[in-house]
Parts: C-alpha cells; structure tokens; sequence
C-alpha cells in the first residue's frame, strides 16, 4: 500500500513538473543518464524502452511524459517482487 502512494506521488510530481512532454536534460536525468549524449547514444542503439521524437524546430529527443512515468512504475513494482 505504501509503495503504491509513492508512485501516485511520482506521477504527479513529474507531471507537474515537466507537462505532457519531456526531454533533453530532464529526460537524460530521470532515466539515469549522466548527460544528453549518453541518452542518445542509448536511443542510436535501440535502449530505451519507449518511443522517443523528434520536434521540428527544436533539438534533442522527446518523450511522452506518460511513457516515462509508466516504465519508471514498472521498474518500481518489479522491484518490490
């Protein structure tokens, strides 16, 4: 019951934080990545295990938000088994 308030918690600190998109840094970040460059050195070879875009006019690599919420929800109750 905790783990589960705590990821309720997550979902809306990071929704509220970073909106319906994210990317950059704050993507790089919150998957464990020490910089853009090792995240897009993990996209080039097909790591990450969602759908990443790009966005015309702008750099870098995007993600939905709720992508990135659901696989850091699944690492969370993989690892409470």
């Amino acid at each position: 019951m905790q783990i589960n308030q705590q990821s309720k918690l997550l979902i809306a600190e990071i929704k509220e934080k970073y909106g319906e998109i994210i990317g950059g840094y704050d993507l790089a970040k919150l998957l464990g990545y020490k910089s853009t460059a090792s995240l897009r050195q993990a996209i080039s070879r097909n790591q990450i295990p969602f759908t990443t875009f790009n966005i015309e006019n702008r750099k870098g690599k995007f993600a939905y938000t709720n992508d990135v919420i659901n696989w850091l929800t699944n690492l969370e109750s993989s690892r409470s088994l």
